[in-house]
């Protein structure tokens, strides 16, 4: 019987040669017949960039466009909304990119949207470790989403991504050959200076990095792992780290500060969880059937309790 065949990784066709399809910069890209949530620059993240927090690809890019610094909060300022994964991004992106659209407002007039988005996107999948990770995994080019709007726009969308890819890769994974041929063409453009996109990036990286809090997650074996964090994160965020490191599902993962369960939509600052501090984890299994519904609650909550001050023991132990 055949093997199935890999994935290819074909470097992707030039500009020229590729079937043009009108595009926007929102909705998900397509990479192996599947959409990707995560290559969507509507995708609401986190995004710290000169010191400032972001929500997306889309909205840091909208706010760079203008000169009017009032502006530029004003869409800072628009907060997704609590509607599911999808319904939230699509909501969240169209608004802030319509206020892109304004004529009203001064424009920046060195914004250049090629270097803009090329430096968003490499920020995203750098601080987002879940979202890296799912980029990493797919194979072959990608197809930018196709809505409304300019067809160059779409392949030079889907070559950021492509770029940032294959940049993120592992190095023995990487093909540095196709990165210089990416780099080669973006150069090319006017609206992209490749030493100004580096020292953005090492800018952002440097003040991402001032604000940063190592918080030690201290398993039973008494194994540590260091996250980091920023005093707005949540402890949702601690966990998908937790689960990216570990290679767990995050709802098999429970955070405790002595003896206080930490809250998903709790804030890192918000827990007091200062630079450094140690968190026990509890890395659970299904709930035995003994254990389940009914009048055995107790019993579960018993057991849980029991473990958990025993995780907190030994991990004051290792303090000590």
């Amino acid at each position: 019987q055949g093997s199935t065949p890999a994935p290819s990784r074909t470097r992707p066709l030039p500009l020229a040669l590729r079937r043009k399809t009108v595009v926007g910069m929102g909705g998900p890209a397509v990479c192996g017949g599947q959409p990707h949530l995560c290559m969507d620059t509507f995708a609401i993240c986190r995004l710290v960039i000169d010191g400032e927090e972001w929500a997306s690809v889309e909205q840091y890019h909208q706010a760079s466009k203008f000169a009017d610094k009032a502006y530029r909060k004003a869409i800072q300022a628009v907060r997704p909304r609590r509607l599911g994964l999808k319904l939230s991004a699509a909501q969240h992106g169209t608004e802030v990119e319509s206020m892109g659209n304004s004529e009203e407002h001064e424009r920046d007039p060195i914004f250049r949207a090629l270097e803009n988005l090329y430096v968003a996107s490499r920020i995203k999948f750098e601080q987002n470790l879940h979202l890296r990770k799912q980029l990493v995994e797919t194979m072959g080019p990608i197809q930018a989403a196709a809505t409304c709007g300019d067809a160059e726009w779409q392949l030079w969308n889907a070559r950021v991504l492509e770029r940032v890819r294959e940049e993120l890769r592992p190095a023995p994974e990487r093909d540095d050959e196709l990165i210089e041929g990416l780099r080669l063409e973006f150069q090319r453009r006017e609206d992209y200076d490749e030493d100004s996109a580096c020292d953005r990036l090492a800018a952002a990286r440097t003040a991402f990095g001032a604000h940063q809090r190592v918080i030690v997650a201290a398993k039973m074996d008494g194994t540590c792992h260091d996250l980091f964090m920023h005093p707005n994160d949540t402890i949702e965020e601690a966990r998908n780290q937790l689960a990216f490191l570990l290679g767990f599902a995050p709802s098999r993962i429970e955070m405790l500060h002595g003896m206080e369960v930490l809250q998903d939509s709790s804030t890192v600052d918000g827990s007091g969880l200062q630079d450094g501090v140690v968190v026990s984890i509890l890395l659970s299994s299904p709930v035995p059937r003994a254990f389940q519904g009914g009048a055995k609650a107790d019993l579960n909550a018993e057991f849980m309790t029991g473990l958990a001050g025993r995780l907190s023991s030994r991990t004051l132990n290792a303090v000590a």
